[in-house]
């Protein structure tokens, strides 16, 4: 099925939900109240299914090698433990009564996520309907739907177990924020094979660490040079390449902005091999200052000392915090005795 064809179901699916929600009559599919919304071993969830009332739409996926989303990258683990934990610690903080089931409901049709939960199988164990959150921010609403049994005929104001306020925002259909922000994520330096670091624009020496198979390290210049190194120095450099993330996509920049900055040289180019061979590129330009200028000082910064731009992934432009990645942002005489 391609995509444009998934788009049309998910939306006609929506369609029929919000019709469903702010029906006057009040009809449903099962004339019981479903309330059991738990999923108790949240290991056997293999899949989880995020659709809105706009089409949107986010798969989560659970892989051999990790969560992914969309099935075209890798999901932030944070993100999708938060959601375990929602399914394994959810419970109902309160029936809605009677008289206020019709609002809710019609409210819910503007603004409801649909989350179809798998564990398994090829239909989902439960499918939730998210709604809006109480008017104290203490609940969210809900409503249960079992694919075996049908659509709860009520909804209900729902809480997690050992928190305070609403879980509705978890369930949220922003690709970029489900995506992990992982540039380099090598806990263990020795899965590092290869490291060399551009310097275009200077100032200082272009180089590569080179950590053999028994561990030894070298240090060259670009054109394979030996270099004299603190080979404790380099120990130190590899390990740098730890939890190195960005901290946001950035979507504001518009077209000619980013032609500009993309056009630029930038201030330092890093690429690395692993020992499975993969190749990973990255890009660093600074970002000018724009902060206050204190005329009476005699040194006026240049550059932003908190952020970087950096191109990933090869077309994705992003923002990175300066405090994270300067310890990587080095010349070889940095890493020389």
């Amino acid at each position: 099925m391609n995509r444009k064809l998934l788009l049309l179901v998910a939306v006609a699916v929506l369609g029929g939900l919000a019709w469903w929600l702010t029906r006057s009559d009040g009809g449903t599919s099962l004339d019981v109240p479903l309330s059991d919304f738990t999923i108790a071993d949240t290991a056997r969830v293999d899949r989880i299914f995020i659709t809105d009332v706009t089409g949107k739409q986010i798969d989560l996926r659970r892989t051999s090698s990790g969560w992914t989303v969309n099935e075209r990258f890798a999901a932030r683990n944070s993100d999708i433990e938060l959601l375990l934990r929602t399914f394994k610690r959810v419970e109902v903080k309160s029936p809605v009564s009677k008289k206020g089931q019709s609002t809710v409901l019609r409210f819910m049709g503007t603004v409801a996520k649909r989350v179809e939960i798998y564990t398994g199988g090829k239909s989902p164990e439960k499918v939730w309907i998210v709604g809006h959150a109480t008017n104290d921010n203490l609940g969210t609403y809900m409503v249960l739907e079992l694919p075996n049994k049908g659509r709860s005929s009520a909804p209900f104001v729902v809480k997690m177990a050992g928190f305070i306020g609403i879980i509705n925002t978890r369930f949220h259909t922003d690709l970029d924020q489900w995506r992990r922000p992982n540039i380099w994520d090598h806990h263990d330096p020795y899965a590092i094979a290869q490291i060399e670091v551009e310097l275009p624009k200077g100032p200082g020496t272009s180089f590569k660490v080179i950590q053999r198979a028994d561990r030894k390290v070298e240090l060259k210049d670009l054109q394979d040079r030996d270099l004299p190194m603190d080979s404790s120095r380099v120990k130190l450099y590899l390990r740098a390449f730890k939890d190195l993330n960005y901290e946001v996509i950035d979507r504001d920049l518009s077209q000619a902005s980013r032609d500009s900055l993309l056009g630029l040289v930038p201030d330092h180019v890093i690429r690395t091999i692993d020992r499975a061979g993969v190749k990973r590129e990255a890009q660093f330009w600074y970002m000018p200052y724009t902060g206050d200028v204190d005329s009476t000082l005699a040194f006026q910064p240049t550059y932003d000392p908190n952020r970087m731009y950096a191109l990933v992934q090869d077309s994705l432009v992003v923002v990175i915090q300066r405090p994270m990645f300067d310890p990587i942002l080095e010349s070889a005489e940095q890493l020389q005795p």
